[in-house]
C-alpha cells in the first residue's frame, strides 16, 4: 500500500524518473517546471537528503507548455490509477504560477533531464518565499525543514533577498511570543 502523501525525495525522483522513460518510450519529449513542495523534495533528492517533509502534501504541481507532458499530468490528477499506485497526484498549475516567484528566478533555477523529459526547478530561495508570503503553518514547517537539512547552506545572498523580505514580513507568526 503506498503512502497516502507526499513526503520524501526519493518520491519526487521516482515519478520524474517513470515519466521521462514513459515519453522516451513515446519518442516524445518536453519540459515541466517544479514547483511548491515537490519542488523541495526535488532539491532534498539532488542533495542526497532522505529525510522527509514534516507536513505532508497530496499532489504535485508542475508547470508545463508542452502537450505530452500535460496529458500525463490529466492523466495522473485526483482519482487517478496514478493516485490510487502512488497515494498522490499530479496538479498541473497554470504559467501565471510563476508570478509568485522573483523576476529572475528562471537565472537561478536548477535542471535535470530524465529521458524524455527536462525538469526546471526554481532556487530553494525562490520557492519558500511565496509560501513564507502565504503564511501558513504547513509553509513555515518546510521552511524550517528546508533549514535543518541544509537547504538553504551557503546560497547566494542574492537569492535570499526575497525570502529575506518574506520572513520579516512574518516575523511574528514564525516565533510568536
Amino acid at each position: 500500500m503506498p503512502r497516502k502523501e507526499l513526503r520524501e525525495p526519493r518520491q519526487i525522483e521516482e515519478w520524474l524518473v517513470a515519466w521521462g522513460n514513459n515519453l522516451s518510450y513515446q519518442k516524445k519529449s518536453g519540459e515541466l517546471i517544479l514547483i511548491g513542495s515537490a519542488a523541495l523534495l526535488w532539491h532534498a533528492y539532488q542533495q542526497d537528503i532522505i529525510l522527509g517533509l514534516p507536513e505532508n502534501s497530496m499532489d504535485a504541481d508542475p508547470i508545463t507548455n508542452d502537450e505530452c507532458v500535460a496529458e500525463l499530468g490529466y492523466s495522473s490528477g485526483i482519482g487517478s490509477e496514478f493516485e490510487a499506485d502512488h497515494g498522490w497526484h499530479i496538479n498541473l498549475m497554470p504559467e501565471l504560477a510563476l508570478r509568485e516567484f522573483p523576476t529572475d528566478w528562471a537565472n537561478h533555477q536548477e535542471s535535470k533531464t530524465y529521458g524524455g523529459l527536462t525538469v526546471r526547478v526554481p532556487a530553494v530561495p525562490h520557492l519558500l518565499a511565496p509560501k513564507i508570503r502565504r503564511g501558513e503553518p504547513r509553509d513555515f514547517a518546510h521552511y524550517r525543514w528546508a533549514q535543518s537539512v541544509g537547504l538553504l547552506n551557503g546560497d547566494n545572498p542574492d537569492r535570499l533577498i526575497e525570502l529575506q523580505k518574506a520572513l520579516a514580513t512574518q516575523a511574528h507568526k514564525l516565533n510568536p511570543s
